[in-house]
């Protein structure tokens, strides 16, 4: 080839595109970028409610199993040796008991024991699915140790807690406060951020009543709290069936 000749350019080498030009291989723009963006965006977020309802539904269901395990493990333990367990006031699973009751620091008004489940004592979960601790009040008369058998649950003796729209009397209440978490004491022993709602405030004051509310998510009256407790005629039932009988 002498240097009149033209060099071919018709080869891979030259064959793409001019710059800035759009040919058949260009890729997206910047807007068609956003839109897909866009797009993946509101699909994730579709998909991403659902699934964090779905996860709150599977704890609430963890928190009513563990609920049912403690209702049925306090029952074995009265039964075995007829009075329940004191509460745990210092944080460390185990019932504060003195002497044939519970230390006098946790009592509360109307003669009620309240604090933590002692979940070492009664061998149970020490926390609930929302990883904080579970709350527990009992009726002083229902843990002296020296005066068993229990009370006859007649009158006040049936207990001298209260839960609204769930039992008027009841010797024993066990509480999770929720997925929100207000009014608990968490894994480290520190109290989360107070209650809000009315409903909420009263399972987390110190008096002997509580309540049993339905499930709503609205700030000013939330509630997601999960109750249990012993039914007196259950109780005596069970004791009378393993030959503990009632005063």
């Amino acid at each position: 080839m002498d240097g009149s000749e033209e060099p071919d350019r018709t080869g891979w080498f030259f064959d793409w595109p001019p710059v800035g030009g759009r040919g058949s291989c260009s890729g997206f723009t910047l807007l068609e970028m956003a839109m897909v963006l866009l797009i993946l965006g509101l699909l994730l977020g579709g998909m991403l409610g659902p699934l964090s309802q779905r996860q709150e539904v599977n704890r609430r269901q963890e928190g009513e199993a563990l609920l049912r395990e403690v209702h049925d493990t306090l029952m074995g333990f009265v039964m075995t040796h007829g009075y329940f367990p004191c509460p745990d006031g210092d944080g460390d699973g185990r019932e504060d008991r003195k002497d044939m009751g519970c230390d006098g620091s946790m009592v509360i008004a109307g003669d009620v024991f309240l604090g933590q489940l002692p979940h070492v004592t009664l061998g149970v979960g020490r926390m609930d699915p929302w990883n904080n601790r579970l709350r527990y009040a009992v009726d002083a008369a229902f843990v002296d140790g020296g005066t068993s058998p229990l009370p006859p649950f007649s009158g006040k003796d049936r207990g001298r807690i209260a839960v609204t729209n769930g039992i008027d009397q009841t010797p024993v209440v066990v509480v999770s406060h929720g997925g929100n978490g207000l009014g608990a004491v968490n894994a480290v022993n520190l109290l989360q951020g107070p209650a809000t709602s009315l409903s909420e405030r009263e399972n987390s004051d110190r008096d002997a009543r509580f309540v049993l509310d339905e499930y709503r998510e609205d700030p000013e009256h939330a509630f997601d709290d999960l109750l249990t407790w012993i039914s007196p005629n259950l109780l005596a039932l069970r004791m009378t069936q393993v030959g503990k009988p009632l005063r």
